[in-house]
């Protein structure tokens, strides 16, 4: 889980997440600007409405909304990067698209269970009862999603990214490295640092140690350590 005060995981869930209300809300139409104007203040069941992901965390626990996948993270954009993981601009998609995708399959694996044991709980329930297939369908996507993410991330677009740390030292990379998201960035600076090290050792690693010699002591310098010297004598004695 990650640290409340990483600054990469409080971005990373401003992800917009679509998701629809199982429920009808009161004063929060405002969410939907499709909502009739005769509705008033009234946000009804069904609304399809988008929130960052750390606003709709309690209200998807709770089973208020059935969260979706963004486009980025849908069928056809996954089988994208899995066809050519190493090529794919994950970048442009979200810089942080690894980490918000991760978070949001935890959320929806933690809020389905918990949807499915208040179901269970809640016997036959034609309210509650209706959802629980797209419930499961939801699940079964984030499952799905979270093996796209494992491949793209371990995978080629992984070789690729270490080649170019350990094989570009001193060169111009920004064509390469304007692909990769946030957490791909740091794992290529810390590749390069580490060949950079690893160059200025077998350059400097096995040499000599040269022993500089140390400048006399002036006359009075000696004299002010004698008589600190003399002292902690005193101070010793007494």
């Amino acid at each position: 889980m990650p640290r409340y005060y990483d600054i990469d995981a409080i971005l990373a869930e401003e992800e917009l997440i679509p998701c629809t209300t199982l429920f009808d809300f009161s004063y929060l139409s405002h969410l939907d600007p499709d909502v009739a104007p005769q509705r008033m203040h009234q946000l009804p069941e069904g609304s399809r409405i988008k929130m960052p992901l750390w606003g709709v965390q309690k209200w998807a626990m709770m089973g208020f909304v059935r969260l979706s996948l963004p486009r980025h993270f849908q069928r056809k954009s996954r089988e994208r990067i899995e066809a050519e993981p190493a090529e794919v601009d994950l970048r442009k998609r979200n810089e942080r698209f690894f980490l918000s995708g991760i978070s949001l399959v935890n959320l929806i694996e933690a809020s389905s269970k918990q949807v499915a044991k208040a179901i269970a709980n809640s016997g036959r329930n034609p309210r509650r009862n209706k959802h629980s297939a797209a419930f499961e369908a939801v699940k079964l996507e984030a499952d799905e999603l979270r093996k796209t993410l494992l491949l793209a991330y371990t995978g080629d677009r992984l070789g690729h990214t270490l080649d170019w740390a350990l094989s570009s030292v001193g060169d111009d990379v920004t064509q390469y490295t304007c692909k990769l998201t946030e957490m791909e960035r740091r794992l290529f600076a810390s590749g390069a640092k580490a060949i950079s090290n690893l160059t200025r050792w077998k350059l400097h690693g096995n040499k000599r140690c040269v022993i500089r010699k140390i400048a006399p002591f002036t006359k009075e310098e000696r004299e002010m350590m004698d008589e600190d010297r003399e002292n902690k004598r005193q101070r010793i004695n007494q």
